[in-house]
């Protein structure tokens, strides 16, 4: 048995088009190739968009500089008047603040917690994920550690 062929004809329309001689099937191609160069720019920036974002969620390896611990009470003032039971309700906690040294600069970060033990001290080579207000530290057998960044300091062109 043999199969019949349907030929498949190319509209007269179409050939007249792509040897360029119809106007309105330019503007056509135009259209065409405008949307596909959106589009490449728009897959080109949500590319490089979650690179950045990505980016930024990189750990870092910083070594800590100095730890200071301050025992905090609040409200700093504690007098109720004449009758003790006057006095407001307060709560005591400890913060700390931690200077991390990143190549040249030095990120201090404070940590407020209620219990006198943070994992880190000096000398402490340590990795951590570094946001523009935040660094957050992986710490075993914890939730981790985030830390509201205080200041950064530039030190490598001051000659210290």
């Amino acid at each position: 048995m043999r199969e019949q062929r349907e030929e498949t004809r190319v509209p007269e329309d179409d050939i007249v088009c792509f040897k360029g001689r119809h106007r309105g099937c330019w503007e056509q191609v135009v259209k065409v190739a405008g949307r596909a160069i959106i589009a490449v720019f728009v897959v080109a920036a949500l590319i490089s968009y979650t690179h950045a974002v990505h980016k930024k969620e990189e750990w870092v390896q910083g070594q800590v500089v100095e730890v200071q611990k301050h025992r905090q009470q609040s409200p700093e003032y504690t007098m109720g008047g004449s009758n003790p039971s006057d006095a407001p309700l307060t709560s005591r906690y400890y913060e700390f603040e931690v200077s991390i040294r990143v190549g040249c600069k030095t990120y201090v970060g404070t940590y407020q917690t209620p219990f006198n033990y943070l994992p880190f001290t000096p000398d402490q080579r340590i990795q951590f994920r570094l946001t523009k207000h935040v660094m957050y530290f992986d710490v075993p057998d914890s939730a981790g550690i985030r830390m509201h960044i205080a200041h950064r300091r530039e030190e490598c062109g001051t000659g210290k």
